[in-house]
């Protein structure tokens, strides 16, 4: 008897090893390490961004993106995007029309956006360009910033031309390295 109560207290453990170690696995985004994270996130610019966009090439050198993950399971962490501004630019106009969407996938932490798009004017000319249906950014990273667990992502994108004149290249590229500042600690996994 006394065997089979050990037995059964060793497949309880198990069993709790097993759940734990599930719920800990099925985040994408986590803060911190191992919980899913639901809330704010914010990305902040490092260094400058770059749009080509044949003739026009704007250079910013301060950006947010910021929104709220709403949906963190085993496959993905998505949300909208409240807030996505690009200041310091080369250009004199560059204007965000729409925001959209930011998800994480799980199985190769790749990163695609939704429908946001923007509007450069440059010798009089207006291009229009956007991230439609699940446009790929690049690969969210783990990364340690001052003993802080912090992902990072290297955006190298392609955006379609949503409206323009034959002067408005398409597609244009958009380049820039954004870290996550809110929330503080993050990690991918």
């Amino acid at each position: 008897m006394k065997h089979v109560k050990m037995l059964g207290l060793l497949v309880m453990a198990a069993a709790s090893l097993v759940a734990s170690a599930a719920s800990a696995s099925a985040a994408t985004f986590t803060s911190p390490t191992g919980t899913a994270y639901f809330g704010q996130f914010d990305l902040t610019l490092e260094g400058s961004t770059l749009m080509k966009a044949g003739f026009a090439e704007t250079t910013c050198t301060e950006s947010t993106i910021g929104g709220e993950f709403t949906t963190n399971n085993d496959t993905h962490a998505t949300g909208p995007t409240k807030v996505v501004s690009f200041t310091k630019c080369s250009l004199t106009t560059t204007t965000l029309n729409s925001n959209g969407t930011l998800t994480i996938n799980k199985s190769n932490t790749a990163v695609s956006a939704t429908g946001v798009e923007w509007t450069i004017a440059a010798l009089g000319t207006s291009c229009v360009y956007g991230f439609g249906a699940g446009t790929s950014l690049g690969t969210a990273t783990n990364t340690t910033v001052g003993g802080v667990d912090k992902v990072t992502l290297a955006i190298k994108a392609s955006l379609g031309k949503i409206s323009g004149g034959f002067a408005c290249a398409n597609p244009a590229t958009f380049t820039g390295n954004f870290i996550v500042t809110t929330p503080t600690s993050s990690f991918v996994d």
